[in-house]
């Protein structure tokens, strides 16, 4: 990679990593962490952490940034549409299957 100045830093790449981001906290990573959550629901790995624990083990992988309070309700969303789970609690964290009454 050849050097690059400060100004094309600013102007060029870090607009480039920025969107990466946006696209990672607002798309990847809320699915990554239903699914992380969902998948240990169900084969009964989750321990009695506070789920902003388990959302922090889950997106390790990722060594970026995220705002945990847009981060939670995107992934009860998830959670409840794609896996049919809700959060009974927080801290400790507790799931629960939903089923929609028809």
């Amino acid at each position: 990679m050849c050097d690059i100045t400060d100004k094309e830093f600013e102007e060029i790449y870090l607009p480039f990593y920025n969107n990466v981001n946006d696209y990672l906290n607002n798309y990847v990573i809320p699915d990554l962490v239903a699914f992380y959550l969902a998948n240990g629901y169900s084969r009964h790995c989750l321990s009695d952490c506070p789920l902003r624990n388990h959302i922090n083990s889950a997106i390790d992988v990722f060594n970026c940034r995220c705002d945990m309070d847009k981060l939670i309700p995107r992934v009860k969303e998830i959670l409840k549409i794609k896996y049919n789970l809700v959060v009974k609690n927080s801290n400790p964290l507790r799931l629960k299957r939903y089923y929609q009454k028809n």
